[in-house]
Formats: structure tokens, C-alpha cells, sequence
């Protein structure tokens, strides 16, 4: 055959390999791609929610022009439902404004404009025009199909009130409605109402409702400020009777193992509140206000975590002087009533969402950003107004890369549940191999950081099906940039310990078959394709989408996350809507196997253990697992149902085992835990109880961490028993002495502080410009919009919501005006008190090579 001959005279023989290998690795890449099966929808107007209902298939999708979509193939082809939507309303006019999910059935609720609204119980297949009602906001009940609260501003409320007749209409107030028969009726049960639920079902009592209240039901309903004349009330015949549960309380959140947690406002001093908790059920539930070690005010607080049976709490202090930017995380004991600090100066949004996330099915491991102290001061200075939004918030491009002054963000990873934060060591080479240059030094040295859930790029996401990846945007250096250029994408398959730059610029992503199929797509401006991964980031393969460019807002896959059917979806330049569904179920025709077999050369599973890196290695939360995953290399699909194995052993204890005990602190890096100074003054933990008998508990400075399994050697940490004291006027003469001590103390705190305000560290253990004002459950006062219902950020209850949420930088919104009650709920109080300043020593943070 001539052609090689031919070609040999114009390609030397390298170039010509070369060339050779070049063209049947691309065709082979091609030959791959085309049995991916994609299938594209255009519709109306840009998405604004996308909602799977009772299962994998059912998915429904809202535009922002208010049309309504379904699709019974997990997205494959979608129906346009406005005809089914025109035919109960009687006109073909119809508009949704939001679309509301249940988390156990086939229920959802949509309200409409101009009192409509529609409701089906059968997934779509059927829909139920509701009597006309202004509605804002609805709640699905937990168990029966056919029950929902629902509430509407009175006629009052509206620009040009109409004049009914019940002269009480003339009035602007909030109005809880019950229907128990799908939507086909309804019944006013309470007004004056600012937030409401459905009793868990842990509550064993299908008709109790709880609801925050005003107690005095007359003139125009004041929203948007903390009020002493609101109370937390609960009722189960629909308010014909009515129990006070917490006075005061205007706020309230549902957490995972029976928490309940209600803000509360302080009477003597009304734009400062109070957090209760509870793990009570049922009606008489007894109320206990959280014990932080500090006297200082708290005007809002954030509920980021509760999964693993403590509380990680966010307490933003100071609602002024642009403290809005920061606020400090403390973590509780087991029963989550006393709390210690774990994390200070934890950066959050003002509407209350915080950069803290939990490594979703592992124990003990949550990323987190932080305020650099030393620059904290040059943040842009803005009053905080309460924004609150249904759905998730969808960030513009617009701002991307404008705020230059803005405070240095930095990026830390705890492995012991907020004992000890470490920066993240930065990758060796970037996406293209070159090196990067980047090692540790501490504070100033050069780490990898990375966007949190507060920023317009994809944030820190990782899910209980992915065991052990992590998927972020960031960049390296001593702090975190923002700007288009120095943004890039990253991945850990090891829980955060160690990282890989995966893509140059910003991408947004998504996985499937429990972590072993990746999708990710560019963000940062119009592209026709998306790239994928079968072996956990070691390589990539780009699949052309579409014939043309467009801007790609999320890529999304059912709530599991454990299929291979993707959609993505953006708009055009023509602000056409634009879903792409991708289907990868053909291209590895086998499935995994050897499961039982896992760590074999047989098997396509491996075992794994997260490790921390330090001396404990692989001892995690006092015990070491072993998880079984498919191995990075192996080509098969893992099969939807699959079980992942887990194995325990259990270590001998350390310190790292054991958190500070209320009322001490420990350097942030590890170390011994010490008494902090300023102590609430009735409150020494050394104290003997006032009828002490024999016998008495003393700390010594620490406790367990909730959920810590380590056996033996624990004896230099645990409680220690001490004798009471032996003569009458033991207790009368230490309380003499310790005053004295105390006025001491005092006084060289007086004198220390006129002479030395120097925040060299920005960790010392006190705490100084403390500040004062979603799960993440955060409470909010919004005074410019009347919805004031308490919403959440549900990381526990909603998978739908919870796959969302975390997600990456492309949130939806709704206006502000709209159903403001599905994810966020920040407890934030009026915006008109002063700021307060109080020291705290905080531990220096230092570098991983340090530790």
C-alpha cells in the first residue's frame, strides 16, 4: 500500500506515531461519547426550580415565567402542563409562582397568581383547583397525603384594601388555613400567625401543629422584628385550644434526633434573644436556654449540623460595624444544652448562610472558612438586611470578581468533629502538570482554600453516596481569591486530606453511580460541552452537548444520586430555557462485582479508611472504619441498590478524643485545654454544688466528643470524683477567697488590656469583636417583606432540598416577596442595637507540617 510510504516522506517517524496515536485516541473518545444518549428540551424562559417527586422518574420544572413542566422519565422528554393546569381553572392564563414538595409521598402543592392555586396527590398525573386563596406559603403534613397548613395576608394586607365585611379584614395580619381533604376546602384556624409546622413524627400525634403567635390579635401585625407579645405555641384540635410551650419564643426549627430549638426573646432586653432547646416529644415539651461560656449578647443564630447527635451552632453577636461577615461556631456536648467554642470569626452571608459543611457520610469531618482577624477590618462596611429566599439562591456572573477589598477568606478541615481545625496542603501539580509551588508555613504560607456556599462559585460538596470525594472550586495562595482567572476546580477522594486540581477555571458538578461517574461543566461563560470522569478524577472525557453555545446554570441528577441520567440545564442568549438530559447507562455494559470480595485482585471493590494524616492515622472519632468502594480504575457501573460494607474497630483513647469541657479552651492546632478568663462569674466549673453529699464531679477540662467510641486510657481526661468539703464554713470561706482572686484578676485584666490591645494572633482564646446582629436552620427577622416564617436549610430531612442546597454555586430564587419558608431560616434580630466588643483568647492556627 503506497500511503504509508507516503506518509512516512511527509511525517518523520516519531511525528507520524505520534499523529497516528493521537487520531485513534480521539475516535476512541468519540466512539465513547456516542453512546452517551442525550436528549435536548427547550422551554419558555430560564429554569427557576427543578423538583423530583416520589421517586427516581417524577420530575417537575418551573420556569420564571411561571410555566409548568413534568417529565415520567427522569427527565428524558418533558410535557408542558399549563393545558392540564387551564382546564381546572377555567382559563388558560395561568402562572405559578412556586412548587412545594412533600419529602415522603407523591403530594405537591402549587401556588399560583390572582388565588390561584393547585394541588395533586397522585404525582401529576391529576391536579385539584383549591377555593381561591391569596396563599404565601404552605406545609405538606408528614404522613397523610391530604393534609396541609397553609397560610395568606389577610385582605388588609393588599395595596387596594377592598372593604368586606368583617371589619376585622381591614387589618393587615397573617392567616393559617387547614385543608384535610387534598385542597378541596379549606378553614381558617388562628391568625396573627408568624410561623408554623407540622409536628414531627416523633411526636406521635398527627394533628399537633406548632406555631409561633402574637398574643395580642388586634390592629395591623407587625412583621419583622423580634416581639415580646409572640409566643411558641402548639395545639392539636386546630387551635380551638392553645398551649403556651416557651414565652417569648418567635422563632422555631425542627433537628435531626428530636432537637427542637426556639429563639426566644430576652424581655429586659428585646433585640437580643435567647436560644431554648429540647429533645422532648409531644406537647409538654421542657424547655432548657443554651449555656455558652460567655456573657455576650446573641442576635441570631445558624443551626449548621445535628446529624451526629451534637450541635454545631453559629452565633452571630454583633449586628453592627460590618460584623455581618462573621460569627463564632460552637460545638455542644452530647445532650446539646452546653456548648464550647470550636471555630471563631466562621464566615457567613447576611442572610445567615454559613461556609461550614459536613462530609456527607462521615463521621467527624467538616470543611469550613474563616475571617483572617488581622484583616477582618478591611471588609466592606454594609448594613445587613435579612434576605430570605424559597428554593436556593442563584448568584450573577455580574458580581463575580468586583469586591477586591473584601476580608481574607482561608479554608480549614477538622477530622475530630471541631477539635482541631488544619489549613488544606495544596496540590503538587495543576490540572496541566505543571508544579505548583504552593507549600505550608502557616498563617502566611500557601495553602489550598476554597469557596463556601456563601460565594457565586461552586462551593465545597460532597454526598453520603460519594463516599469519601469532595468536589470545590478555590484557588492557592495564603488566602482565598475571587477573581475569574485564579479560580479553579479541585477534588479529594480521600475526605480532604489530600486534593488534585482537576480543570483550570470554574466548574460547576455532579455525581452519579455513588460517586463513580462525575459530570462537571464550565461556568464562567457560554460552552457546548461537559466533561466526565469514570475513575474518580484521573481523567477526563469532554462529550459535546449541543449544537451551539449556552449558559450552563447547574448539572443535576435525582436525589440519590446513585443512577447515571444527568440534566443539565441553562438558557441562551436568547433567554430561551435549555435541559439537556444526558444518559450514560451504555457506555460500561458491566456491572461491578466481587463485593463480598472486596480488596481482592478479583474484585472491582476496595477497602477505605479516612485518616487525618497525624500520629492516629486512620483512628477517627475513637475507632476506624473500613468502607468498601469501587476501586478508581475498575470499568463497571456500581448497581443502584448496592450495599456499601462497613467494618469497625475500635482505638485507645487520646486527647484528640476528647473536646474542652464548658468553660475551657485549647489551642486551635491540638494541645492541652485551659480555663478561658472572662467565665461567666456564677459558673466555676470547680464549684461544689451548694448540698453536696460525699461526694462531688469535677472536670478537668475536658469531655467526650459526642460519638467518640475510643476504649481505655481515658482516665487523664474523664470527670474525677473529689470529696465534699469536710467542715461548715468551707463553702462560705471559698467563696471568700475565690472573690478575692476575682478582684485580682480583674484588675490585671484592666491594666493588661489599656496597655496591650494587639491581636497579633487572630486566634487567641477570647473572642474579640464578638459580633452581635438555614441543614444549616437559621433563624432571620426580614423587616422589609412580611413573610416572617422561619425557614430551613435542611441538610437532615429534605433530599431533594439536601442534594440542592449543598451543591455548588448555581442556586435558584425566588422574590423576596414570594414563599420565603423552604431552606433558610436565620434568627436575626432588629438592626438598630449597638455593637459590643469582648476579648477572647483564640488558639493560633497552625500549618499541617506543624502538627
Amino acid at each position: 500500500c503506497p500511503l504509508p510510504r507516503l506518509l512516512g516522506k511527509i511525517f518523520p517517524a516519531k511525528k507520524f506515531l505520534i499523529l497516528l496515536f493521537g487520531i485513534l485516541l480521539t475516535s476512541g473518545v468519540s466512539a465513547e461519547s456516542e453512546r452517551v444518549t442525550m436528549k435536548l428540551k427547550y422551554i419558555d424562559s430560564p429554569l427557576t426550580d427543578i423538583q423530583w417527586v416520589g421517586g427516581k422518574h417524577n420530575v417537575f420544572v418551573l420556569s420564571e415565567k411561571g410555566q409548568l413542566y413534568r417529565s415520567t422519565d427522569g427527565g428524558a422528554t418533558w410535557n408542558n402542563q399549563q393545558k392540564k393546569l387551564a382546564m381546572e381553572a377555567g382559563s388558560r392564563g395561568v402562572k405559578i409562582k412556586s412548587m412545594h414538595i412533600s419529602k415522603k409521598h407523591s403530594t405537591v402543592f402549587f401556588i399560583g397568581h390572582e388565588d390561584n392555586n393547585w394541588v395533586t396527590i397522585d404525582g401529576g398525573d391529576s391536579y385539584i383547583k383549591t377555593p381561591p386563596l391569596d396563599l404565601i406559603d404552605v406545609r405538606l403534613h408528614p404522613t397523610n397525603p391530604e393534609w396541609i397548613l397553609a397560610s395568606g395576608n389577610s385582605n388588609g394586607c393588599k395595596s387596594s384594601s377592598v372593604a368586606g365585611t368583617d371589619e376585622k379584614e381591614r387589618f393587615c395580619f397573617r392567616k393559617l388555613y387547614v385543608t384535610k381533604d387534598g385542597g378541596k376546602s379549606f378553614t381558617n384556624i388562628r391568625n396573627y400567625v408568624v410561623q408554623y409546622e407540622w409536628a414531627p413524627e416523633s411526636d406521635n400525634n398527627q394533628d399537633l401543629v406548632y406555631a409561633t403567635v402574637h398574643s395580642v390579635q388586634e390592629g395591623n401585625q407587625k412583621f419583622g422584628f423580634w416581639d415580646q407579645f409572640v409566643d411558641f405555641v402548639a395545639s392539636d384540635d386546630y387551635f380551638s385550644n392553645t398551649k403556651v410551650v416557651v414565652e417569648y419564643g418567635n422563632r422555631f426549627i425542627f433537628g435531626e434526633h428530636n432537637y427542637v430549638f426556639v429563639a426566644a426573646v430576652n424581655p429586659h432586653h428585646e433585640t437580643s434573644v435567647n436560644l431554648m432547646i429540647t429533645r422532648d416529644s409531644g406537647m409538654d415539651k421542657k424547655f432548657q436556654k443554651a449555656k455558652l461560656p460567655v456573657e455576650v449578647l446573641e442576635h441570631s443564630y445558624t443551626i449548621l449540623d445535628t446529624s451526629e447527635g451534637s450541635v454545631f451552632l453559629h452565633v452571630n453577636h454583633n449586628i453592627q460595624s460590618g460584623g455581618t461577615s462573621t460569627g463564632n461556631v460552637y460545638i455542644s456536648d452530647a445532650s446539646g444544652m452546653s456548648y464550647s467554642l470550636s471555630l471563631p470569626f466562621n464566615h457567613r452571608d447576611k442572610g445567615g448562610k454559613c461556609d461550614f459543611e459536613k462530609v456527607e457520610g462521615l463521621e467527624g469531618i467538616y470543611l469550613a472558612n474563616f475571617v483572617d482577624e488581622d484583616e477582618k477590618d478591611k471588609e466592606a462596611q454594609s448594613s445587613e438586611q435579612a434576605a430570605v429566599s424559597v428554593g436556593e439562591q442563584k448568584k450573577s456572573r455580574k458580581n463575580r470578581g468586583t469586591n477586591k477589598d473584601k476580608a481574607k477568606i482561608k479554608t480549614v478541615i477538622t477530622f475530630d468533629k471541631g477539635g482541631i481545625w488544619s489549613y488544606l496542603d495544596a496540590p503538587s501539580v495543576d490540572a496541566k502538570g505543571n508544579p505548583t509551588n504552593c507549600k505550608g508555613g502557616g498563617d502566611q504560607g500557601c495553602h489550598l482554600h476554597l469557596h463556601g456556599i456563601t460565594d457565586a462559585f461552586g462551593p465545597f460538596y460532597s454526598l453520603e453516596s460519594a463516599t469519601g470525594i469532595i468536589m470545590a472550586t478555590g484557588s492557592l495562595g495564603n488566602h482565598l481569591h475571587d477573581r475569574l482567572g485564579e479560580i479553579n476546580t479541585y477534588l479529594s477522594r480521600d475526605a480532604g486530606l489530600t486534593w488534585k486540581e482537576v480543570a483550570k477555571g470554574s466548574h460547576i458538578y455532579e455525581y452519579g453511580d455513588h460517586g463513580g461517574l462525575i459530570v462537571m461543566a464550565f461556568d464562567e461563560g457560554p460552552t457546548d460541552h461537559v466533561l466526565y470522569t469514570w475513575d474518580e478524577g484521573r481523567t477526563w472525557v469532554p462529550l459535546k452537548i449541543a449544537d451551539f453555545k449556552f449558559e450552563i446554570e447547574n448539572v443535576i441528577i435525582e436525589p440519590s444520586a446513585t443512577s447515571l441520567h444527568f440534566v443539565v440545564y441553562g438558557y441562551r442568549s436568547d433567554n430561551d430555557g435549555v435541559l439537556i438530559s444526558l444518559d450514560f447507562a451504555s457506555l460500561h455494559q458491566s456491572q461491578c462485582k466481587g463485593i463480598d470480595a472486596a480488596g481482592s485482585e478479583e474484585s472491582d471493590y476496595e477497602f477505605w479508611s479516612p485518616s487525618d494524616g497525624r500520629m492516629n492515622g486512620q483512628c477517627l472519632m475513637g475507632h476506624k472504619v473500613k468502607y468498601t468502594r469501587r476501586k478508581q480504575d475498575a470499568q463497571c457501573y456500581n448497581p443502584e441498590e448496592v450495599e456499601r460494607m462497613e467494618e469497625v474497630e475500635h482505638c485507645a483513647c487520646t486527647e484528640e478524643d476528647f473536646e474542652c469541657d464548658y468553660g475551657f479552651a485549647r489551642n486551635v492546632q491540638g494541645g492541652p485545654c485551659e480555663r478561658i478568663d472572662n467565665l461567666k462569674e456564677d459558673e466555676d466549673p470547680f464549684k461544689p454544688p451548694e448540698n453536696c453529699v460525699n461526694f462531688y464531679t469535677v472536670t478537668q477540662g475536658y469531655r467526650r466528643v459526642a460519638g467518640d467510641t475510643c476504649r481505655g486510657g481515658s482516665g487523664k481526661w474523664e470527670p474525677k470524683q473529689v470529696p465534699c468539703p469536710s467542715f461548715p464554713g468551707a463553702q462560705r470561706a471559698g467563696k471568700f477567697v475565690l472573690g478575692i482572686l476575682f478582684l485580682i484578676v480583674v484588675s490585671l485584666g484592666v491594666i493588661t488590656a489599656a496597655n496591650k490591645f494587639d491581636f497579633k494572633s487572630r486566634w487567641i482564646s477570647d473572642y474579640k469583636k464578638i459580633n452581635t446582629t438555614d441543614e444549616e436552620y437559621v433563624f432571620d427577622d426580614d423587616d422589609d417583606d412580611m413573610d416572617q416564617t422561619a425557614e430551613l436549610v435542611s441538610e437532615f430531612d429534605d433530599p431533594v432540598a439536601d442534594s440542592k442546597r449543598r451543591r455548588k454555586k448555581k442556586h435558584l430564587e425566588e422574590d423576596d416577596d414570594e414563599d420565603e419558608d423552604d431552606f433558610d431560616d436565620e434568627l436575626d434580630g432588629p438592626k438598630n442595637d449597638g455593637g459590643m466588643e469582648v476579648s477572647v483568647n483564640v488558639p493560633t492556627l497552625s500549618a499541617p507540617e506543624n502538627q
